[in-house]
């Protein structure tokens, strides 16, 4: 039997160590009210709105659920609902000055942490990481089962 961790573990042992980053990133920017959870909404917010239908359906969530977590970061001042001018009869979720600083902080983070990953293992085995994740990530690679929605960053 292998002593090495099976590849799963380095993958959430990789995603973990990305997420204390991110955390402390949007911490130091003054965003000390914002927990892990709200990144269901700020991984895909886009700068013009976006439904929340569409926010539930890309992570994984209810409608119900994606609601809850919008209302919090409307009563901390991050995000509005609006009228969508397509639609009347729906609403967008819009990010305000805060949501925007954090979206901006995002943004930061994503390029400082692709250009540090892609130093450290050079740049043709950081596609090569890259093209496997995106195999592994693929609804295809679930064989028969829906895969969840695979979480994505908006550039705002």
């Amino acid at each position: 039997m292998s002593m090495e961790p099976p590849t799963q573990a380095l993958l959430l042992l990789a995603y973990q160590q990305s997420a204390r980053d991110l955390e402390h990133a949007i911490r130091s920017g003054g965003h000390v009210a914002l927990r892990p959870k709200h990144g269901a909404v700020f991984g895909q917010l886009a700068r013009r709105g976006t439904r929340a239908t569409v926010l539930a359906r890309g992570a994984g969530m209810t409608k119900a659920a994606m609601g809850e977590l919008v209302d919090e970061l409307q009563e901390l001042g991050y995000v509005k609902r609006e009228r969508d001018p397509s639609d009347r009869r729906a609403k967008l979720v819009l990010p305000t000055a805060a949501g925007l600083d954090v979206l901006r902080i995002l943004n930061e983070f994503n390029d400082h942490w692709e250009k540090r990953h892609r130093k450290l293992l050079g740049r043709d085995a950081y596609q090569s990481l890259r093209s496997s994740l995106l195999s592994i990530a693929s609804p295809a690679s679930g064989k028969g089962r829906a895969a969840a929605p695979a979480a994505r960053q908006i550039r705002a």
